[in-house]
């Protein structure tokens, strides 16, 4: 099984939302890691044939995917940043109704859309309206619909956007359970969503893709640039603003800066072991600061 991209691109007016990507993605979970703007829907966009690249393909298996047409469509899932739903509608009969759109048996549907929302928690809630569920809720009901065709390929975008770190927490286990034989492109800008659950990272800037590994690999790329400093609480803001400072905690009178720096940022600052946010912020803190 293999998606791959040769040289994609979008442009719109004088904007490069992609730009020249090459990538190929076999079986396994890929998070998308990227800032506010950085191409990732526009990607996931074309990746799910909804919109039309300026330039390059996409191959799945050796065959270009606008030939395919609805034959691709058949083996995909996918769960937009917003996706669209009923208010009125109950949960089971949402599934039954995407299932009749997705051209599933009336038989098979039906056993599908149970199956599905016993695994997302929501079986208990299968004759409630969708307009009284919470933001996770409304989530899980959203990654039972993608799974409905049991699709070989699963395209989220930002899936836990306004979650609570339960929901969240809940969320990546349900798509970690349902990654196995399938391709699994997960896009966030949440750097705590993808660490533990994907198998590789993907980063992506300015419409292009500037680094990809395995999240344990791809993390010493910070390597000497992150760094413990003890600091006079009352001079902290001063810090802050100077540095790109990822975290801070209050100690008495001193409070503790990890700051990522290209070079030691001060007298006592020792450096320390970099994780993924610690990467993330080395190449996206201008673009944070910005939003």
């Amino acid at each position: 099984m293999e998606l791959r991209l040769d040289r994609l691109t979008k442009q719109y007016k004088q904007k490069l939302a992609v730009d020249r990507i090459d990538l190929n993605l076999k079986c396994g979970v890929y998070g998308l890691l990227g800032a506010n703007g950085a191409g990732k829907t526009t990607l996931m966009r074309m990746l799910c044939d909804i919109q039309d690249p300026t330039s390059g393909e996409i191959f799945y298996n050796g065959q270009n995917i606008r030939k395919m047409g609805e034959e691709y469509r058949n083996i995909l899932g996918y769960l937009p940043q917003n996706f669209g739903y009923y208010p009125e509608f109950t949960a089971y009969k949402f599934l039954l109704y995407i299932a009749s759109l997705k051209g599933i048996g009336k038989e098979k549907a039906k056993l599908r859309a149970l199956e599905l929302l016993d695994i997302v928690g929501l079986m208990d809630e299968k004759k409630r309206k969708i307009k009284t569920f919470s933001g996770g809720m409304k989530q899980r009901l959203g990654i039972a619909q993608a799974m409905l065709n049991e699709p070989e390929i699963l395209i989220l975008d930002e899936p836990t956007a306004g979650l609570d770190p339960k929901e969240r927490v809940r969320f990546r286990n349900l798509i970690s359970s349902f990654s196995q034989n399938k391709i699994v492109l997960l896009s966030t800008h949440i750097v705590s969503d993808v660490e533990y659950i994907a198998d590789e990272i993907l980063v992506m800037k300015d419409g292009r893709l500037i680094h990809r590994g395995a999240p344990e690999v791809i993390t010493k790329e910070a390597q000497g640039l992150v760094w413990e400093c003890r600091v006079d609480s009352k001079l902290a803001g001063q810090y802050v603003e100077e540095y790109n400072v990822g975290n801070l905690k209050n100690a008495g009178d001193e409070t503790i800066l990890r700051i990522i720096s290209d070079t030691k940022p001060m007298e006592g600052a020792i450096e320390a072991e970099p994780t993924l946010e610690d990467l993330y912020l080395y190449y996206f803190s201008e673009e944070e600061k910005g939003q």
